[in-house]
């Protein structure tokens, strides 16, 4: 059977120059929500400690009044899965912080890291080297680390995975400790051992873990901390990083990122409008308070944002265009080798 002609040039300029132009349009319109508001950074990081004390004041009511049976067991583990939100929340923080989105002060990120970035083990200096180069390098295979990250798990490659693979490392994985396993041994431990904001984090947590000592809270702290950030905080994660790009055409300005709002996309796996992300990627510089006001005016004025982007209601939805729909990536960019740091590419330089 024949194949089709490939396309002209002049066809091939003409596209690129009107998806160019559409970008242009979809950037100007984001570009009027562009600023950023001391008064909604500090209540989003206030809003979420209240979150999780309510949460732990409920819990601690309720539960001895249900003589801790089955009926208490259900209200802590709702709790539970609403703290590990708030801490999925923190952590989303951290990443509007690495775009300077919560404060109008860029310094003032770093200022007040300690609120937002200590309590999940997170250095903003880190975490933003790593981000900002999944920005620049979207969808390259050597400089995107989550590429890198779902080339090796398998996601993308050559050849197509089977359903059932696909099925494990989804829902299988997950719950055989290997990503609580793989948090401690790469986030945790670098929060640990990489200078950065020493000896801040050390005098934090100093605090923290005396004032939990001399209350003598330890168990409250294991049930109401170290559950909901290491036992469901890591699946949290692993499928928020999945409904991202995964099953998305990464290699053109529209198309690249899923928009996951569905209700339990909103409050518990992409808080704080992190769902958004086909309109974060198309710019960055929007706060997380103003990104649905940014969507809702490119869904109006952007045919280009409207019809080329992809937009799901429901995780499983975004699970279900996993299996079927292909990754496509950018070509492999010779004499670029990936620079790694404890299991994780932190840059790409050159190799010559």
């Amino acid at each position: 059977m024949s194949q089709p002609a490939d396309p002209s040039p002049s066809k091939i300029s003409t596209k690129s120059a009107d998806e160019h132009a559409a970008f242009k349009e979809a950037l100007a319109i984001t570009n009027r929500h562009k600023g950023r508001s001391n008064f909604w950074g500090a209540l989003a990081i206030l809003s979420n400690y209240a979150a999780i004390a309510t949460c732990i004041a409920f819990s601690e009511y309720v539960c001895p009044r249900l003589d801790n049976g089955w009926a208490g067991r259900s209200v802590y583990t709702f709790m539970a899965l609403v703290i590990s939100s708030r801490l999925r929340a923190f952590e989303h923080l951290v990443h509007e912080a690495s775009h300077n989105n919560l404060f109008t002060n860029p310094r003032a990120h770093e200022w007040f890291e300690f609120t937002y970035a200590f309590p999940v083990f997170r250095l903003l200096k880190v975490f933003r080297t790593l981000h900002l180069e999944h920005h620049k390098y979207l969808g390259d295979p050597v400089r995107d680390a989550d590429v890198v990250r779902f080339i090796d798990y398998g996601f993308i490659s050559d050849t197509p995975m089977s359903a059932g693979r696909k099925t494990w490392l989804m829902f299988g994985l997950p719950w055989t400790g290997w990503f609580h396993y793989e948090y401690i041994n790469t986030l945790f431990i670098e929060f640990w051992t990489d200078a950065t904001c020493y000896p801040s984090k050390v005098f934090y947590w100093a605090l923290v873990l005396t004032t939990v000592h001399f209350s003598d809270t330890w168990t409250a702290f294991g049930w109401y901390f170290v559950v909901p950030w290491l036992g469901i905080l890591p699946v949290t994660r692993w499928w928020a990083e999945l409904g991202e790009h995964l099953g998305m055409d990464m290699t053109g300005y529209f198309g690249n990122s899923r928009t996951n709002d569905g209700f339990w996309q909103r409050w518990w796996i992409h808080p704080l409008n992190d769902g958004l992300h086909a309109a974060h990627h198309l710019n960055s510089q929007v706060p997380y308070y103003r990104l649905r006001k940014a969507q809702t005016e490119l869904l109006t004025e952007s045919k280009a944002f409207r019809e080329k982007n992809t937009f799901v209601n429901g995780v499983w939805e975004t699970f279900s265009q996993i299996y079927t729909l292909p990754t496509i990536v950018r070509p492999r960019v010779e004499g670029v080798r990936a620079e790694w740091n404890n299991g994780q590419q932190m840059w790409a330089k050159n190799s010559n």
